[in-house]
């Protein structure tokens, strides 16, 4: 119970507003509590329709950037050799899947040529609205934004945000109160579990996503005109970030599941690793049969792996 003798929720509003088309069609039906299949259903449904979206929409971002090729490889790669295939598909009723395609929705608005402030703010405000500590996806405005374009990017963001701070005045008393950073979890900035995130056996990110490496390789790798090392350095914050969380583990997580929100970044490194390789005459079958192919299948055994596991 909240101090205001109201049930709690520390999870975000953002999936529950994406999913609630669904979710109001299906209630018009069979008028349930809503934690009944057909409410389950849709809303898996709706987020394997958002993570194909979202698919799409990568692939027109880094078409735009690196050429068909190497999208096409970024985009099969982050699809089907990370962690993003678990959620976007069997674990669908879960965050990720929409936090993957909020993310997506950032970039896009923010990586068009001509530049919509407003629309960037308010897709921004959606990362946040899904997964809160996601904001930290925002640092990747600090090279585009300049004092004329400030207003229209501040008021698009607080005008999506604000919702979940009435959420949380409604529930908590409180304009902004985490319920994410009260009682027993919190950061601990001082003792951050990189290793463990990075190789526990259970979830590490490195051992049970190894594309992971190379994206994150490919970001380093140098090509003018686009920040991709910037990128590099957001997915750095974001993994110390949750090496000092409470619960680094995650649970009962497939693979590193906070990071799928910054698949997007890796999938830029992926694009910008083929399209160097590509230019010193390495062909794209190899490429394939060599690191595709079997990191997909990998990664299906360590998703049944993990399923016998839960049983």
């Amino acid at each position: 119970m909240t101090p205001l003798r109201l049930p709690g929720n520390k999870y975000s509003i953002g999936p529950a507003i994406l999913w609630s088309p669904g979710f109001l069609w299906v209630n018009t039906i069979i008028h349930g509590t809503g934690y009944e299949f057909p409410y389950q259903l849709v809303a898996g449904l709706a987020s394997v329709l958002y993570c194909i979206f979202a698919l799409v929409l990568l692939y027109r971002l880094l078409d735009a950037h690196f050429g068909r090729d190497s999208s096409v490889a970024a985009v099969i790669g982050i699809a089907g050799t990370t962690n993003l295939f678990f959620y976007g598909s069997l674990d669908a009723v879960n965050s990720h899947a929409v936090s993957f395609f909020a993310s997506v929705l950032f970039l896009t608005f923010l990586f068009q040529k001509s530049k919509n402030w407003f629309l960037i703010g308010c897709s921004l405000a959606l990362v946040a609205l899904v997964r809160t500590q996601d904001i930290l996806l925002g640092l990747l405005v600090i090279p585009y934004v300049s004092k004329k374009h400030i207003r229209l990017f501040l008021f698009g963001s607080i005008l999506i945000f604000l919702p979940q701070l009435l959420a949380w005045q409604l529930l908590y008393g409180k304009f902004w109160m985490s319920p994410y950073l009260s009682n027993s979890e919190g950061f601990n900035f001082f003792q951050p579990h990189v290793l463990g995130v990075l190789f526990s056996l259970q979830n590490g990110l490195i051992l049970w996503t190894p594309i992971v490496l190379l994206g994150f390789a490919g970001l380093w790798m140098k090509r003018g005109g686009f920040p991709l090392k910037f990128m590099a350095i957001i997915t750095l914050l974001q993994l110390y970030l949750i090496a000092c969380w409470s619960t680094w583990w995650q649970g009962a997580s497939y693979s590193s599941r906070m990071f799928v929100s910054v698949l997007p970044f890796i999938a830029f490194g992926l694009a910008n690793l083929f399209s160097f390789l590509q230019h010193r005459k390495f062909r794209k079958l190899p490429f394939y049969l060599s690191v595709i192919l079997p990191l997909t299948f990998i990664n299906l055994m360590f998703i049944i792996l993990f399923l016998l596991r839960l049983k």
